[in-house]
This record gives C-alpha cells, sequence and structure tokens, in this order.
C-alpha cells in the first residue's frame, strides 16, 4: 500500500511540472502572438498589407512597397543587410522595428553557436583543454575575422633540420 502511495505522490509531482512547463510555453509564445505583425513586417516589409500596419509605419511602408530599387535590393541581400543600406531618414520607423526584431534572436543565436562550438571542441577525445585553450579556440571559432594565409605563408622563413 505504500508503494502505491509513493507512487501517487511522484505523479503528482510530474503533474505539477507539467502544467508549469504549460504555462510557461503559453506565456511565451502570447508574446510573440503580440509581436507577429511587427515580425511581419521585418520579414517581408514589400507583401505586408498596410492597413494591418501600426499607423507610424504606414507611410513608409507605402514607400518602400513602391520603390522598385529597394525591391530589388530585398531580393539580392539578406534581410539585416537590406535594412542597414536603406535610408535612416527616410525609413526610419522600419529600421528601428528591425533593429527591434533582430535583437530578439541575435543574442540566441550567438549563445546557440558559441555552446556548440563548445561542445563540438570539448569531445571526449579533448577533454583535457585547459580554459586558457578552450577560450582560444572560442575566440578564433566565433571571430568574423578572415586570415590572409598567403601573407602570412610569405612571411615564414624556412628551418632546415640539422
Amino acid at each position: 500500500m505504500a508503494e502505491k502511495f509513493n507512487k501517487t505522490a511522484i505523479n503528482f509531482s510530474y503533474v505539477e511540472k507539467l502544467d508549469i512547463l504549460i504555462q510557461s510555453f503559453q506565456d511565451r509564445f502570447s508574446e510573440f502572438k503580440k509581436v507577429k505583425p511587427l515580425l511581419d513586417i521585418f520579414s517581408n516589409p514589400f507583401t505586408i498589407s498596410v492597413e494591418n500596419a501600426p499607423e507610424s509605419m504606414q507611410l513608409e511602408i507605402i514607400d518602400i512597397q513602391n520603390d522598385q530599387d529597394l525591391r530589388n535590393k530585398f531580393n539580392e541581400r539578406d534581410l539585416l543587410n537590406f535594412y542597414r543600406c536603406i535610408d535612416k531618414n527616410s525609413y526610419k520607423e522600419l529600421r528601428i522595428n528591425a533593429l527591434k526584431c533582430a535583437s530578439l534572436f541575435g543574442s540566441t543565436y550567438i549563445c546557440e553557436q558559441t555552446f556548440s562550438i563548445l561542445n563540438n571542441n570539448k569531445t571526449k577525445n579533448r577533454n583535457r583543454l585547459a580554459n586558457e585553450s578552450l577560450e582560444a579556440v572560442l575566440r578564433v571559432a566565433t571571430s568574423k575575422f578572415e586570415p590572409n594565409i598567403k601573407k602570412i605563408v610569405s612571411t615564414m622563413q624556412c628551418h632546415a633540420s640539422n
């Protein structure tokens, strides 16, 4: 009888934790529902219905949808580079919206990328990496710096062995 009681207590514990988890997901997704119209504008300002946009952005959306040069740039570039190339004064609200939307995901992506690099380099074969070495590996792996290999090789001196 005591065994049945313990299983019941454990099951209630799981149910409580699952209820908390479900509520947490509902809270997070309800936040996304609030910003979905702004994310839609960010993802493609050329297909959004002007009537569904906030009033502060409606004129800018009309202007951008009628600008063929910007439409071409949108098709040629990635999203962030597109928003970097539009005029700061003419499309102020769209740029502000783009910065807000990009910041929602930027830090998460960088965090996940760094964690993935850390996991790949801290494998069972490389488990003896010192923290200093691992820090250097992370710095090199997450850097956007492109080394000039030809220049580095050309400055090296050959050493003859004895």
